[in-house]
């Protein structure tokens, strides 16, 4: 398996610049975004929106606060065929996961 770094993950908003961390992916770490369904799957996505895998949320639960998601999924995401298994506060936002053995 490849190991997958995303770049460029910048945005300028009133002259300054805020950089994310983007998508990785290792054979043992898989970092990505949410994305809409798509041909009957959840997108795994990068930082700019292009597809690297897909993703099925699983069990859900209340979180106490509320400043980026009012839930917390368990999540399984598949890349280039290895599965991850991590969480994430659902469409939008981000995940990370462990390979699953």
């Amino acid at each position: 398996m490849t190991t997958y770094v995303e770049r460029d993950c910048i945005v300028t908003h009133e002259g300054r610049s805020f950089e994310a961390g983007g998508a990785v992916v290792t054979p043992e770490v898989c970092i990505g975004y949410v994305g809409k369904v798509a041909n009957g799957h959840r997108e795994l996505t990068d930082w700019h929106g292009k597809p690297i895998g897909t993703i099925l949320l699983g069990n859900g639960w209340p979180t106490p606060r509320n400043y980026l998601s009012s839930r917390m999924y368990q999540a399984y995401a598949t890349v280039n065929g290895v599965t991850y298994t991590g969480r994430t506060g659902g469409e939008g936002l981000s995940f990370k996961g462990k390979r699953v053995k």
